[in-house]
Protein backbone atom coordinates (compact mmCIF):
# COMPACT_ATOMS: atom_id res chain seq x y z
CA UNK A 1 0.00 0.00 0.00
CA UNK A 2 1.17 3.36 -1.02
CA UNK A 3 2.29 5.86 1.74
CA UNK A 4 0.16 9.08 2.55
CA UNK A 5 1.20 11.65 -0.05
CA UNK A 6 1.04 15.77 -0.20
CA UNK A 7 -0.77 16.21 -3.64
CA UNK A 8 -2.04 18.95 -5.82
CA UNK A 9 -6.35 19.42 -5.59
CA UNK A 10 -7.25 20.81 -8.48
CA UNK A 11 -9.74 23.14 -6.30
CA UNK A 12 -8.98 24.82 -3.14
CA UNK A 13 -12.01 26.14 -1.14
CA UNK A 14 -13.97 25.70 -3.73
CA UNK A 15 -12.19 27.60 -6.24
CA UNK A 16 -8.92 26.91 -8.71
CA UNK A 17 -5.99 26.17 -6.68
CA UNK A 18 -4.38 28.85 -8.56
CA UNK A 19 -1.34 28.72 -5.88
CA UNK A 20 -0.77 25.19 -6.06
CA UNK A 21 -1.91 24.49 -2.08
CA UNK A 22 -1.14 20.82 -1.11
CA UNK A 23 -3.43 18.41 0.42
CA UNK A 24 -2.04 15.21 2.32
CA UNK A 25 -3.62 12.44 0.91
CA UNK A 26 -3.88 8.12 0.99
CA UNK A 27 -3.99 6.05 -2.46
CA UNK A 28 -7.11 4.05 -2.66
CA UNK A 29 -6.76 2.55 -5.81
CA UNK A 30 -6.25 1.79 -9.02
CA UNK A 31 -8.93 0.78 -11.64
CA UNK A 32 -8.80 0.15 -15.49
CA UNK A 33 -10.84 -1.28 -18.58
CA UNK A 34 -7.98 -2.39 -19.76
CA UNK A 35 -7.12 0.81 -21.68
CA UNK A 36 -7.35 3.38 -19.32
CA UNK A 37 -6.44 3.70 -15.90
CA UNK A 38 -7.30 6.03 -13.09
CA UNK A 39 -5.73 6.10 -10.18
CA UNK A 40 -8.21 7.17 -7.02
CA UNK A 41 -6.96 8.78 -3.83
CA UNK A 42 -8.89 10.29 -0.84
CA UNK A 43 -8.49 12.88 1.93
CA UNK A 44 -5.89 11.29 4.63
CA UNK A 45 -7.30 13.67 7.14
CA UNK A 46 -10.35 14.15 8.57
CA UNK A 47 -13.33 12.38 7.01
CA UNK A 48 -15.42 14.56 4.56
CA UNK A 49 -19.31 13.01 5.30
CA UNK A 50 -20.46 13.66 8.81
CA UNK A 51 -23.28 11.07 8.34
CA UNK A 52 -21.36 8.30 6.16
CA UNK A 53 -24.17 5.04 5.22
CA UNK A 54 -21.06 3.11 5.32
CA UNK A 55 -17.33 2.44 5.91
CA UNK A 56 -16.86 3.02 2.27
CA UNK A 57 -18.80 6.50 2.56
CA UNK A 58 -16.51 8.70 4.71
CA UNK A 59 -14.18 10.12 2.06
CA UNK A 60 -14.75 11.87 -1.08
CA UNK A 61 -12.32 10.28 -4.17
CA UNK A 62 -10.51 12.38 -6.36
CA UNK A 63 -8.79 11.27 -9.70
CA UNK A 64 -4.99 11.56 -10.57
CA UNK A 65 -4.88 13.66 -13.80
CA UNK A 66 -1.79 15.38 -14.77
CA UNK A 67 -0.51 16.01 -11.76
CA UNK A 68 -3.55 17.01 -9.78
CA UNK A 69 -6.61 15.43 -7.84
CA UNK A 70 -9.47 16.40 -9.40
CA UNK A 71 -12.43 15.62 -6.71
CA UNK A 72 -15.37 13.33 -8.47
CA UNK A 73 -17.59 14.61 -5.82
CA UNK A 74 -18.78 11.28 -4.41
CA UNK A 75 -17.94 8.33 -1.89
CA UNK A 76 -16.19 4.78 -3.31
CA UNK A 77 -19.99 3.95 -1.99
CA UNK A 78 -21.61 6.62 -4.27
CA UNK A 79 -19.40 5.32 -7.25
CA UNK A 80 -20.38 1.70 -6.62
CA UNK A 81 -23.66 2.37 -6.33
CA UNK A 82 -23.79 4.50 -9.56
CA UNK A 83 -21.95 1.70 -11.36
CA UNK A 84 -23.93 -1.16 -10.25
CA UNK A 85 -27.73 -0.33 -10.18
CA UNK A 86 -27.86 -0.45 -14.01
CA UNK A 87 -26.15 -4.16 -14.72
CA UNK A 88 -27.66 -5.14 -10.86
CA UNK A 89 -31.25 -4.11 -12.25
CA UNK A 90 -30.84 -5.93 -15.60
CA UNK A 91 -29.76 -9.34 -13.91
CA UNK A 92 -32.00 -9.17 -11.04
CA UNK A 93 -35.46 -7.51 -13.24
CA UNK A 94 -34.58 -7.83 -16.45
CA UNK A 95 -33.56 -3.77 -16.67
CA UNK A 96 -34.52 -0.57 -14.89
CA UNK A 97 -37.92 -0.30 -16.70
CA UNK A 98 -39.18 -3.34 -14.69
CA UNK A 99 -37.69 -2.73 -11.27
CA UNK A 100 -41.09 -0.43 -10.13
CA UNK A 101 -43.33 -3.30 -11.45
CA UNK A 102 -41.57 -6.10 -9.06
CA UNK A 103 -41.31 -4.34 -6.81
CA UNK A 104 -44.86 -3.20 -6.83
CA UNK A 105 -46.09 -7.05 -7.33
CA UNK A 106 -44.42 -8.17 -4.07
CA UNK A 107 -45.96 -5.40 -1.71
CA UNK A 108 -49.38 -6.32 -3.19
CA UNK A 109 -48.61 -9.60 -0.95
CA UNK A 110 -49.46 -7.09 1.86
CA UNK A 111 -46.30 -8.14 3.76
CA UNK A 112 -43.03 -6.11 3.89
CA UNK A 113 -40.43 -9.06 4.35
CA UNK A 114 -40.67 -10.10 0.62
CA UNK A 115 -40.22 -6.52 -0.36
CA UNK A 116 -37.41 -6.29 2.20
CA UNK A 117 -35.39 -9.57 1.23
CA UNK A 118 -35.50 -8.56 -2.10
CA UNK A 119 -34.15 -4.91 -1.61
CA UNK A 120 -31.29 -6.22 0.10
CA UNK A 121 -31.07 -8.70 -2.17
CA UNK A 122 -30.72 -5.72 -4.78
CA UNK A 123 -28.16 -3.87 -2.33
CA UNK A 124 -25.77 -6.92 -2.53
CA UNK A 125 -25.86 -6.84 -6.43
CA UNK A 126 -25.68 -3.80 -6.91
CA UNK A 127 -22.53 -3.34 -4.61
CA UNK A 128 -21.00 -6.61 -6.66
CA UNK A 129 -21.56 -5.21 -9.79
CA UNK A 130 -20.51 -1.67 -8.79
CA UNK A 131 -16.81 -2.83 -7.33
CA UNK A 132 -16.04 -4.12 -10.13
CA UNK A 133 -12.81 -1.88 -11.59
CA UNK A 134 -13.92 -1.77 -15.10
CA UNK A 135 -16.99 -0.68 -14.71
CA UNK A 136 -15.69 1.74 -12.52
CA UNK A 137 -12.94 2.64 -15.13
CA UNK A 138 -15.73 3.43 -17.65
CA UNK A 139 -17.66 5.26 -15.39
CA UNK A 140 -15.38 7.45 -14.50
CA UNK A 141 -14.37 7.96 -18.15
CA UNK A 142 -17.77 8.98 -18.89
CA UNK A 143 -17.79 12.04 -16.26
CA UNK A 144 -14.25 13.37 -17.44
CA UNK A 145 -15.67 12.94 -21.02
CA UNK A 146 -18.49 15.00 -19.94
CA UNK A 147 -16.22 17.76 -18.51
CA UNK A 148 -13.88 17.68 -21.57
CA UNK A 149 -16.60 18.54 -23.41
CA UNK A 150 -18.06 21.54 -21.57
CA UNK A 151 -13.96 22.97 -21.79
CA UNK A 152 -14.05 22.40 -25.33
CA UNK A 153 -17.42 24.30 -25.64
CA UNK A 154 -15.93 27.40 -23.55
CA UNK A 155 -12.64 27.64 -25.75
CA UNK A 156 -14.44 27.47 -28.48
CA UNK A 157 -17.19 30.34 -27.72
CA UNK A 158 -14.37 32.00 -26.33
CA UNK A 159 -15.65 32.04 -22.47
CA UNK A 160 -19.22 32.41 -23.19
CA UNK A 161 -20.17 29.26 -21.54
CA UNK A 162 -18.45 27.73 -18.48
CA UNK A 163 -15.01 26.67 -18.81
CA UNK A 164 -14.71 23.36 -17.02
CA UNK A 165 -11.32 23.48 -15.16
CA UNK A 166 -11.85 19.33 -14.70
CA UNK A 167 -11.64 19.25 -18.66
CA UNK A 168 -9.24 21.43 -19.04
CA UNK A 169 -6.98 19.39 -16.69
CA UNK A 170 -7.71 16.37 -18.37
CA UNK A 171 -6.53 18.21 -22.05
CA UNK A 172 -3.46 20.15 -19.88
CA UNK A 173 -4.78 23.36 -20.54
CA UNK A 174 -5.63 25.14 -17.49
CA UNK A 175 -3.65 28.04 -18.36
CA UNK A 176 -5.99 29.15 -21.15
CA UNK A 177 -8.81 27.78 -18.90
CA UNK A 178 -7.96 30.60 -16.80
CA UNK A 179 -8.12 33.19 -18.83
CA UNK A 180 -11.31 32.06 -20.15
CA UNK A 181 -12.69 31.79 -16.85
CA UNK A 182 -11.70 35.54 -16.49
CA UNK A 183 -13.92 36.26 -19.29
CA UNK A 184 -16.82 34.15 -18.26
CA UNK A 185 -16.93 35.72 -14.45
CA UNK A 186 -17.24 39.39 -16.14
CA UNK A 187 -19.68 38.11 -18.32
CA UNK A 188 -21.35 36.72 -15.32
CA UNK A 189 -20.60 39.78 -13.14
CA UNK A 190 -22.47 41.78 -16.24
CA UNK A 191 -25.58 39.70 -16.47
CA UNK A 192 -25.69 40.23 -12.69
CA UNK A 193 -26.01 43.70 -12.50
CA UNK A 194 -27.76 43.64 -15.66
CA UNK A 195 -30.91 41.54 -13.04
CA UNK A 196 -29.69 43.74 -10.65
CA UNK A 197 -30.99 46.90 -12.80
CA UNK A 198 -33.95 45.14 -14.30
CA UNK A 199 -34.88 44.46 -10.06
CA UNK A 200 -34.60 47.50 -9.51
CA UNK A 201 -36.81 49.00 -11.94
CA UNK A 202 -39.75 47.17 -11.84
CA UNK A 203 -39.54 47.22 -7.83
CA UNK A 204 -39.57 50.97 -8.34
CA UNK A 205 -42.33 50.68 -10.74
CA UNK A 206 -44.02 48.24 -8.81
CA UNK A 207 -43.75 50.40 -5.80
CA UNK A 208 -45.13 53.64 -7.72
CA UNK A 209 -48.15 52.25 -8.70
CA UNK A 210 -49.24 50.38 -5.44
CA UNK A 211 -48.58 53.70 -3.88
CA UNK A 212 -50.42 55.89 -6.26
CA UNK A 213 -53.15 53.56 -5.75
CA UNK A 214 -53.16 54.66 -1.99
CA UNK A 215 -52.49 58.70 -2.94
CA UNK A 216 -55.91 58.10 -4.98
CA UNK A 217 -57.73 56.67 -2.01
CA UNK A 218 -55.86 59.03 -0.01
CA UNK A 219 -57.25 62.03 -2.44
CA UNK A 220 -60.95 60.35 -2.72
CA UNK A 221 -60.64 60.72 1.73
CA UNK A 222 -60.41 64.60 1.15
CA UNK A 223 -62.22 65.25 -1.29
CA UNK A 224 -65.16 63.95 0.91
CA UNK A 225 -64.36 65.59 3.90
CA UNK A 226 -64.36 68.69 1.94
CA UNK A 227 -67.51 68.53 0.07
CA UNK A 228 -69.32 66.43 2.47
CA UNK A 229 -70.19 62.34 2.32
CA UNK A 230 -69.46 59.22 3.64
CA UNK A 231 -65.84 58.35 4.13
CA UNK A 232 -64.99 54.79 4.26
CA UNK A 233 -62.02 54.14 7.32
CA UNK A 234 -60.39 51.93 4.82
CA UNK A 235 -57.09 50.85 4.89
CA UNK A 236 -54.18 52.58 2.70
CA UNK A 237 -50.64 50.76 2.27
CA UNK A 238 -47.97 52.58 1.22
CA UNK A 239 -44.86 50.58 -0.50
CA UNK A 240 -41.07 51.37 0.35
CA UNK A 241 -39.88 48.21 -1.53
CA UNK A 242 -42.07 44.92 -2.67
CA UNK A 243 -41.62 43.26 0.59
CA UNK A 244 -41.89 46.08 3.03
CA UNK A 245 -44.53 48.16 3.56
CA UNK A 246 -46.54 49.85 5.98
CA UNK A 247 -50.58 50.11 6.18
CA UNK A 248 -52.75 52.33 8.00
CA UNK A 249 -56.66 53.07 8.70
CA UNK A 250 -57.36 55.87 6.12
CA UNK A 251 -58.31 57.96 8.91
CA UNK A 252 -55.66 57.96 11.10
CA UNK A 253 -53.33 58.95 8.01
CA UNK A 254 -54.83 61.76 7.51
CA UNK A 255 -54.68 62.40 11.31
CA UNK A 256 -50.69 62.41 11.01
CA UNK A 257 -50.98 64.10 7.74
CA UNK A 258 -52.88 67.10 8.60
CA UNK A 259 -51.03 67.08 12.15
CA UNK A 260 -53.85 66.72 14.10
CA UNK A 261 -53.13 65.06 17.86
CA UNK A 262 -54.53 61.58 18.42
CA UNK A 263 -54.13 59.91 22.00
CA UNK A 264 -53.00 56.65 21.20
CA UNK A 265 -55.75 55.04 22.55
CA UNK A 266 -58.06 56.75 20.21
CA UNK A 267 -56.01 56.11 17.37
CA UNK A 268 -56.58 52.64 18.64
CA UNK A 269 -60.45 52.44 18.27
CA UNK A 270 -60.18 53.96 15.04
CA UNK A 271 -58.00 51.12 13.99
CA UNK A 272 -60.07 48.49 15.62
CA UNK A 273 -63.25 49.92 15.33
CA UNK A 274 -64.26 52.52 13.50
CA UNK A 275 -66.25 51.66 10.08
CA UNK A 276 -67.22 54.78 8.54
CA UNK A 277 -68.11 58.43 8.66
CA UNK A 278 -70.73 60.68 7.56
CA UNK A 279 -69.37 64.41 6.94
CA UNK A 280 -71.84 67.09 6.59
CA UNK A 281 -72.21 70.88 6.61
CA UNK A 282 -67.91 70.39 7.83
CA UNK A 283 -69.11 68.37 11.56
CA UNK A 284 -68.84 64.59 11.55
CA UNK A 285 -72.79 64.10 11.79
CA UNK A 286 -72.52 60.45 12.85
CA UNK A 287 -70.61 57.22 12.38
CA UNK A 288 -70.46 53.75 12.50
CA UNK A 289 -68.23 51.67 14.23
CA UNK A 290 -67.84 47.83 15.16
CA UNK A 291 -69.90 47.27 18.06
CA UNK A 292 -68.88 44.54 20.88
CA UNK A 293 -69.94 43.59 24.44
CA UNK A 294 -69.04 46.53 26.33
CA UNK A 295 -67.60 48.77 24.06
CA UNK A 296 -68.36 52.52 23.16
CA UNK A 297 -67.99 54.63 20.61
CA UNK A 298 -64.99 57.43 21.20
CA UNK A 299 -65.89 60.36 22.60
CA UNK A 300 -62.73 62.32 21.37
CA UNK A 301 -62.68 60.76 18.24
CA UNK A 302 -65.41 63.33 17.01
CA UNK A 303 -63.33 66.18 18.83
CA UNK A 304 -60.33 64.84 16.55
CA UNK A 305 -62.59 64.61 13.44
CA UNK A 306 -63.54 68.04 14.07
CA UNK A 307 -59.92 69.22 14.44
CA UNK A 308 -58.98 67.12 11.06
CA UNK A 309 -62.12 68.60 9.18
CA UNK A 310 -61.37 72.25 10.13
CA UNK A 311 -57.54 71.06 9.31
CA UNK A 312 -58.68 70.04 5.48
CA UNK A 313 -60.60 73.25 4.91
CA UNK A 314 -58.04 75.53 6.26
CA UNK A 315 -55.58 74.27 3.64
CA UNK A 316 -57.57 73.85 0.98
CA UNK A 317 -58.68 77.38 1.47
CA UNK A 318 -54.64 78.42 1.47
CA UNK A 319 -54.22 76.95 -1.99
CA UNK A 320 -57.37 78.65 -3.13
CA UNK A 321 -55.31 81.48 -2.20
CA UNK A 322 -52.37 80.76 -3.48
CA UNK A 323 -53.32 80.00 -7.12
CA UNK A 324 -55.80 82.98 -7.33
Amino acid sequence: MEPNKMMIPLFYGGMFNREGRRMRAAFVREVSDGTQAYRLWRNAGKQDLQYPRAENDKYILYVEINGYLATLGMTDYALADHCGFAPAAQKLYGGEENREAWIDNLRKSGCETPVSTALAKEQEEIERCGRDPVRQAEYIKSLLEGHVSAYLSSRENGGRTFPDFTGALVLDDLARCVELSAIYQEKKQAEKEARRVRAAEEEKAYCEEQNRVAEAAVSSAIKVIQEGGVLDNSTVRFYQSRYHSSSYSIVNYLMRLYHVDVPLRTQGWINEKLTNITIKGGRCGSLQYLRSKGARCSQKFFVCMDDLIQAVMARTADRQSEET
